[in-house]
């Protein structure tokens, strides 16, 4: 019964993506655009239209230019493994044990806080790195959007994607496992950066847009965790931000 839980979910997939999408090693790729993609429009439609924080063109062109990057990489990277075929990654046609599927998603989550925390800190520990590469991310000024998060060196995206991914496929998890930890740390991510501060939203175990806008605006390096909180917290690099208000979705900017 543990086992049969999972199992209607990871037959639909199999069925509808195939087994050759899963054959691909980075498949997790497209389901980071996807979210990128589905969270990038809704919170611009609360930038343009709602906030007014920023324009639409200015949206529209930033949105444009990430997407592109985003699906233009993931697309020829699985053209290139449909040709050349580097590595072929082994399908299960069984799914994972409901227990399996949360613990597994749990702990690739605390590792990845672990690993994109310290390859962070580096960033900001480390006067070439951050000259060199991390100052992109920087040159984004307050008030974050939801496509700050996006805005990086390639060196930068490739290590991210390194510390988060990394560990789960070279333990071979299941590729349920990876779907659902990709969509969770990369919304994770994309709220954090998104500039808004929503009221239910654990904030006490995932970082806050509040608190990441004190990471862009502050000389000292604060409030360097982008996936969980407990990395700040555990290693001294957390400071509170300001209350927000009462809206449930409220601008961050405006909350400080």
């Amino acid at each position: 019964m543990n086992q049969t839980l999972l199992q209607p979910i990871w037959d639909w997939m199999l069925r509808h993506l195939g087994v050759g999408f899963f054959e691909f090693p980075l498949y997790f790729l497209p389901v980071v655009v996807a979210v990128v993609l589905v969270t990038g429009i809704v919170y611009s439609i609360f930038d343009v239209a709602v906030y007014h924080r920023i324009s639409a063109k200015a949206a529209t062109k930033l949105g444009l230019r990430i997407s592109s990057n985003y699906v233009g990489a993931a697309v020829v990277f699985f053209v290139l493994h449909r040709i050349f075929h580097p590595w072929v990654a082994e399908v299960p046609t069984a799914a994972p044990t409901v227990v399996a599927f949360v613990t597994q998603l749990v702990a690739f989550m605390v590792i990845g806080e672990f690993l994109t925390y310290w390859w962070h800190r580096l960033e900001h520990g480390s006067r070439f790195v951050f000259t060199k590469v991390h100052y992109l991310h920087h040159r984004v000024q307050n008030p974050l959007t939801i496509w700050t998060n996006f805005v990086v060196h390639p060196v930068e995206g490739f290590m991210v994607m390194f510390c988060l991914y990394v560990v789960p496929l070279a333990l071979g998890a299941h590729p349920l496992v990876v779907v659902a930890y990709a969509a969770a740390n990369t919304t994770a991510m994309v709220i954090t950066h998104s500039g808004y501060d929503m009221k239910l939203y654990p904030r006490w175990l995932l970082p806050a847009a509040s608190g990441h806008e004190l990471h862009h605006s502050e000389k000292r390096p604060t409030n360097l965790s982008v996936v969980m909180t407990y990395g700040d917290k555990l290693f001294g690099t957390y400071k509170k931000p300001v209350a927000p208000t009462e809206p449930a979705l409220e601008s961050s900017a405006a909350a400080a």
